[in-house]
């Protein structure tokens, strides 16, 4: 029984879970979208889910037991009401209830406090991420998080349908849950780096302002995610080398195989990094490239039309002694100014001035060019 408490709780034989709007023994209501799992294995290897929250301090006190809760979108009264059962202190209470927490590990007298990002998705500019608060002991293990998380549901599984894995204390469920998260990390990667690929042809191919926003709104994403990974590589660094009285010799070996994917993930991140960079880079080319080719292209037909200003004006004269009143003359004239900007049109194209491919150099593919231009 809870101290303060008059209240029992039956939380019924289906895998753990509390039912919504149940009362606590803390005399609160639980919210109607939360979630409670409580996994206990006993010393004789029995583990049952069926288990009364007022029953949990006498089952703290049996060091051969291993607990398990797991708290999701619980209502700030039953954190601190957990925290109490637990011994934890006030500063992880504030972690518990204020989220925003950057991951970390903090190791206090009885337990150790870690705070975990999960990814979830990208969206639009931002990275979606929940963060997941573990509270580890000798014998026990304390999970927090608001929203459901596929990774403690599948872990959670696991443990109950395979209790072996329960045998090296409450550390070796913390590594199959941090496992289960770093994994989930890969295919929010890989998503992104599609994304960044298409991004690269598309810079490549049809250079637009639309291109050009989703490039910074790709790199604050990478920006993100090093925000996330990089400090949660040194959590279990930590983990895997650091020793925790509360962390199992054998099972900081498979700490440092999480801290290896972490390390990879944040490897593939750099290079995203300096892709994005890249892309930036190739887009800015080909907008300078495309504005350099309208400028040749402009000053071309300024050159084109620079002999037709020189004939018409020279011959638009007005002048009564001008030796050139000649009929014959104006057909001459008039013939030049046809001729000579079809003339220049074929050389410049014949030199390559007027595209970007390969110089036109027969009637043939100068016919094809002309037909592409329509």
């Amino acid at each position: 029984m809870v101290p303060g408490s008059g209240f029992s709780l039956d939380l019924g034989r289906q895998r753990g879970y509390l039912a919504a709007g149940t009362s606590f023994p803390w005399g609160h209501s639980q919210k109607a979208d939360s979630v409670q799992r409580i996994l206990v294995r006993h010393g004789d290897g029995r583990v049952e889910t069926g288990v009364d929250l007022s029953a949990l301090a006498e089952v703290l006190r049996d060091p051969r037991v291993l607990l398990w809760v797991d708290a999701e979108g619980e209502p700030p009264e039953a954190l601190e009401a957990l925290a109490r059962l637990f011994g934890l202190h006030p500063v992880t209470v504030e972690d518990f209830i204020h989220r925003n927490q950057r991951p970390k590990i903090e190791e206090f007298d009885q337990y150790v406090f870690l705070v975990i990002h999960v990814l979830r998705a990208v969206r639009e500019d931002e990275l979606e991420t929940d963060e997941l608060h573990v509270a580890l002991k000798q014998n026990c293990l304390l999970t927090v998080h608001n929203r459901p998380l596929d990774a403690v549901k599948r872990v959670f599984d696991r443990c109950l349908a395979d209790p072996r894995s329960l045998q090296h204390g409450a550390s070796f469920p913390l590594y199959l849950l941090s496992d289960a998260v770093v994994d989930g990390c890969f295919p929010v990667l890989d998503g992104l780096g599609d994304e960044i690929d298409a991004l690269e042809d598309a810079v490549v191919t049809a250079p637009a302002r639309a291109r050009m926003h989703r490039i910074f709104e790709v790199k604050r994403v990478v920006v993100q995610l090093r925000k996330v990974v990089s400090p949660q590589r040194e959590v279990y660094n930590a983990l895997s080398r650091r020793d925790y009285p509360y962390v199992d010799p054998q099972t900081a070996v498979y700490f440092r195989d999480v801290h290896d994917h972490l390390v990879r993930a944040f490897e593939v991140i750099d290079s995203y990094r300096d892709l994005v960079a890249n892309c930036l880079d190739a887009y800015l080319a080909a907008i300078s490239n495309r504005l350099g080719q309208v400028m040749k292209q402009l000053t071309i037909i300024a050159t084109i039309f620079m002999p037709l200003s020189f004939l018409t004006g020279f011959f638009g004269m007005n002048f009564t002694g001008i030796p050139f009143n000649r009929s014959w003359l104006l057909g001459l004239v008039l013939a030049l100014m046809l001729g000579l900007p079809v003339v220049m049109l074929v050389y410049f194209t014949r030199r390559g001035w007027l595209t970007d491919e390969r110089r036109v150099t027969n009637w043939k593919r100068l016919r094809a060019w002309l037909r592409s231009r329509r």
